[in-house]
């Protein structure tokens, strides 16, 4: 029923990854309007939606839902919330993503006087490496384990341990935001249907 009269080529697909076609502005409208719509307190919803957020800084591309949804769970979040809260790891924020949780991951290792071995990569280098692991990982590259190994030593307990502490403080963050965007919108829809109700009453003692 909700089907396009002409289904979409898969360049079109693609684009409308990496801009969708109504704009950024309106889908963000429209997950901003589904997060707040959601059943369930407005702290499970934090909750839900912040371990979403906090799942886009971990390494294991291609399980951020699942990631997400456990971290709502242990957190005795809004599971569906935490699925929406995903879409903060884009085509469009994932490389400064994965630069961050590097950079920051690299500077743990080396404060505690480890990863000697450890060279500092560009931003060239580590966009290599992460394309090279979404290709091995959706399988549209001839990309052995062999070769993806070496490059896995070199990037992945860095970004753990920086997407670990970067997720921690975006969970935090999201998590007082969403808050506040949720109770927010309660209270004013609240004291909406109260203004209408008193209309309503109004009316039919006038009447």
């Amino acid at each position: 029923m909700f089907r396009r009269r002409k289904p979409l080529s898969v360049l079109k697909q693609m684009r409308a990854v990496i801009w969708p076609e109504r704009g950024f502005r309106r889908l963000f409208s429209y997950l901003f309007q589904r997060i707040i719509r959601l059943p369930g307190t407005p702290a499970s919803i934090a909750s839900g939606f912040a371990s979403g957020v906090a799942a886009s800084f971990t390494p294991f591309l291609g399980l951020h839902f699942i990631v997400a949804g456990a971290l709502a769970l242990l957190f005795r979040g809004n599971v569906l919330a935490s699925a929406i809260g995903t879409f903060f790891g884009n085509p469009w924020t994932f490389i400064l993503i994965w630069l961050a949780d590097y950079e920051v991951g690299l500077w743990v290792i080396h404060a505690f006087g480890h990863g000697a071995d450890l060279h500092v990569l560009s931003i060239d280098e580590l966009g290599a490496i992460m394309g090279n692991i979404m290709r091995f990982l959706s399988f549209t590259g001839h990309i052995s384990w062999a070769d993806l190994s070496r490059d896995i030593e070199q990037v992945f307990m860095p970004m753990l341990i920086g997407g670990t502490v970067l997720g921690a403080i975006a969970w935090v963050g999201s998590f007082i935001l969403t808050l506040w965007a949720v109770k927010g919108w309660r209270l004013h829809r609240a004291k909406r249907l109260l203004k209408a109700a008193q209309r309503a009453a109004g009316a039919k003692k006038s009447g």
